[in-house]
């Protein structure tokens, strides 16, 4: 297994830094469509969870882009802590908010490193489980040993995105993205906790995506 994992996250890292050696600083880098996309899909975070007074972990943070819109939109949060598995895009992240005292980021795999104290009190997860493994490993065993690892590091609360299996008829099916199931994820989240949110009902941006609340309290 650790084998495997190793071999997921060296794919990720230089995809990542690929794309970055060839747009730099651009949403695109992310795998992101716009940046109005990208903040559609933050702000429905916002209405999931209250943030106010909070520790944010932002798992797979990339440039920290979400530091900036929890501060652009008032939200009063406590500190925002980004950890993601690629050095290059931490740089980045690094040296466009150096000066924000609040903000901090940190190199760290999900799949392979451990923590022995939570991180933060509310964990944001996009993005994170849309690649398609194919045949390396099964994706829902993939994604149920994120979430597992990733609840690990917060104390209140954990929000995951995902690609939705309903599919939005007029965007085509791409075979490099994996779609999940939602009721399937629903079920999963039950497994952890008797504390679950879903939000399937937002615009596809441009796919149809959905996201779960798992709570911890």
């Amino acid at each position: 297994m650790s084998n495997i994992l190793d071999t997921i996250s060296l794919q990720m890292k230089q995809r990542y830094s690929v794309r970055y050696g060839e747009m730099g600083y651009n949403i695109r880098t992310l795998g992101w469509g716009t940046v109005e996309q990208q903040q559609y899909r933050f702000a429905q975070t916002i209405d999931m969870v209250d943030l106010t007074g909070a520790s944010v972990l932002d798992i797979g943070c990339g440039f920290g882009d979400y530091a900036d819109f929890l501060r652009d939109h008032g939200v009063d949060y406590q500190s925002y802590l980004g950890i993601d598995i690629n050095q290059d895009l931490l740089q980045e992240a690094g040296y466009r908010h150096a000066e924000k005292e609040r903000n901090a980021f940190k190199q760290f795999n999900l799949s392979t490193d451990s923590c022995e104290e939570p991180m933060a009190d509310v964990g944001i997860m996009l993005g994170v489980l849309n690649m398609h493994l194919k045949d390396q490993m099964d994706n829902y065993e993939y994604t149920a040993l994120m979430i597992k690892k990733a609840l690990k590091l917060v104390r209140k609360a954990l929000i995951v995105d995902f690609l939705s299996s309903q599919l939005t008829p007029e965007y085509p099916r791409e075979d490099f993205v994996f779609y999940h199931e939602p009721g399937r994820m629903l079920d999963l989240s039950f497994q952890m906790s008797s504390n679950v949110k879903m939000k399937h009902d937002y615009l596809p941006i441009p796919q149809k995506e959905f996201m779960i609340l798992i709570g911890k309290e």
